[in-house]
């Protein structure tokens, strides 16, 4: 578990939200406590796009998905260029094609700006990514607690 919660931020892989936004679980409480708090959630804009896909494919029209996003005042959609420099590491530790630029904005934004965690229930990607940045990428039960101690 991550000691220092002063300042910190999340990113929240296309499972976790789209659970936030359908369901009325823990994913839910998670942006609800967060934005109570003003902290930070990212939403990387190709985990939006799966997100579009996948409520479309379930038959939910987008725009009111996009209506509950814009009530939150702590959530950014975020555009990010990839570095090279990652791409080669992606392919060569994550199995799961879908998963890599999540990947690689996740080691570059964890260099470049340390307590910006990765939230997800993907144990694989859990387990690579905290292989190259220890404590990297945490589940909504951890990220939930941080929130709900701070």
């Amino acid at each position: 578990m991550i000691e220092n919660t002063k300042d910190f931020r999340f990113i929240l892989d296309t499972n976790v939200l789209f659970s936030a936004i359908r369901y009325r679980g823990k994913p839910f409480e998670l942006l609800e406590e967060a934005e109570k708090k003003n902290i930070e959630i990212i939403v990387p804009e190709y985990v939006y796009e799966e997100l579009r896909i996948v409520f479309e494919r379930n038959g939910i029209d987008f725009d009111l998905v996009k209506g509950f996003l814009s009530t939150y005042t702590n959530i950014s959609i975020v555009e990010r260029e990839f570095s090279d420099d990652f791409i080669g590491l992606a392919k060569s530790v994550v199995k799961d094609r879908k998963d890599r630029p999540i990947f690689i904005l996740c080691v570059n934004i964890s260099r470049e700006q340390p307590f910006t965690y990765l939230v997800t229930g993907d144990k694989a990607l859990r387990d690579v990514l905290n292989e190259i940045e220890e404590g990297s990428t945490i589940t909504v039960d951890e990220a939930l607690k941080m929130v709900l101690s701070k």
